[in-house]
């Protein structure tokens, strides 16, 4: 294994290109719902998953299944898990749904994955806090959004207070921080809850087989990155970003996700409650695999020198079945070409033998390296005498 969160880029610029981290990734925790020992692993608030040995990602053997049954609110199934605090989080993991899924046929709701923050309690009910963000879709349309009803200024309902004063809430009430319209506001019980969207233009989680198929493995990544503050006030540069099967097609900067009554703020706790909260209308099932929480979405950039020659090349990427990786030696090298999943462990080698100055290419396809991938993101990790580099790739087929 090598470390990931440190080893994300070409140590030395080589003869023609140098892979450099965006941002340096730290992983917070990883779950691949290969045994029942949650709470070992972290979990707690009665952490139950039924774990599906039928239908599965990667070589962990069996996923998380989310059954909803007709009539009720939840599938009796998730739990919580508190991480290192963070100023920005990631989430990424694989999904599938029944054939049948329609979620809850209404403009809300199925709620499906939360983020919580250190201000508030580890039990506290995401709908109603400080700060909660959501990651789901409704009728197959991905959506980030998030409430803070906590912070409502009951006194001034629908009043814009942005330039007035800190203390109020972001997601909807109290007017809009940003540059995005003011989220909704209603009446709860005796007090006013709010919700702000960000949501995709089109259906990706479609009834009709095809690329949107979601009957189908994707992979879904999300992003939220809290805003800065300076001299006691919020400034709207936060971050909300969703992919799916690696295209972004969330992509909201410049947002405000608090105000500056909140400057200790931070990330801490990831949820999955899966919730339709005017009981299900039919039976229906999610799958979850291979689920990751991280400070950010590991990804690089390439610098090219005055050299026209790269030193590793992967294409095309998303890699597929004829992908080739293609790299050049400006001199005699004993060379290693390894694959390494997203935690860093080693899933294939390619080449371990001393090479001549030259160009060589490798197809993908080969059963001794595709027997070994599933769907993901991966490393390619080439070493060169003693100079090494790495290059993101992700594998959609």
């Amino acid at each position: 294994m090598f470390n990931l969160n440190k080893s994300l880029y070409c140590l030395t610029l080589l003869v023609g290109v140098l892979i450099i981290p965006l941002k340096s990734q730290n992983i917070f925790f990883h779950e691949s719902f290969d045994d029942e020992n949650y709470s070992k692993r972290g979990w707690y608030d009665e952490p139950n998953f039924y774990l599906d040995s039928t239908d599965f990602i990667g070589n962990s053997g069996s996923s998380a299944k989310f059954t909803f049954l007709q009539g009720d609110r939840t599938p009796k199934a998730g739990g919580r898990i508190q991480f290192t605090p963070s100023d920005e989080v990631y989430l990424s993991y694989w999904v599938k749904y029944s054939t049948n899924y329609i979620g809850s046929q209404k403009l809300y709701h199925p709620h499906e994955f939360n983020f919580t923050t250190t201000e508030d309690h580890q039990y506290v009910g995401p709908a109603y806090t400080h700060l909660t963000t959501y990651i789901e879709h409704n009728n197959g349309k991905p959506i980030l959004a998030i409430q803070d009803g906590d912070n409502v200024d009951e006194n001034n309902i629908g009043v814009e207070l942005s330039g007035i004063t800190e203390n109020r809430s972001i997601a909807g009430c109290n007017g809009t921080s940003d540059i995005y319209p003011a989220g909704d506001c209603y009446l709860n019980g005796a007090n006013h809850w709010n919700d702000k969207q960000w949501k995709a233009s089109t259906n990706y989680f479609s009834d009709s087989i095809g690329p949107y198929y979601k009957n189908d493995w994707h992979f879904i990544e999300a992003y939220f990155k809290l805003n800065s503050i300076q001299n006691g006030k919020g400034i709207p540069d936060g971050v909300i970003r969703y992919w799916y099967d690696g295209t972004l097609i969330i992509d909201a900067p410049n947002a405000a996700l608090r105000t500056g009554e909140f400057p200790n703020m931070k990330f801490n706790q990831f949820l999955i409650l899966p919730y339709i909260g005017d009981g299900s209308p039919v039976e229906q099932t999610m799958w979850v695999d291979e689920l990751t929480v991280a400070s950010s979405r590991p990804e690089t950039s390439v610098e090219n020198n005055t050299n026209e020659k790269e030193f590793l090349e992967v294409y095309p990427n998303p890699v597929n079945e004829s992908t080739i990786i293609k790299f050049y030696l400006n001199e005699r090298s004993l060379v290693t070409l390894k694959i390494y999943d997203i935690l860093g462990n080693e899933v294939a080698a390619m080449v371990n033998e001393m090479k001549e100055k030259g160009e060589y290419q490798y197809s993908l396809n080969t059963d001794e390296v595709l027997k070994k991938l599933s769907h993901g993101i991966y490393y390619f990790r080439l070493v060169k005498g003693t100079i090494s580099c790495e290059k993101l790739i992700q594998l959609s087929y």
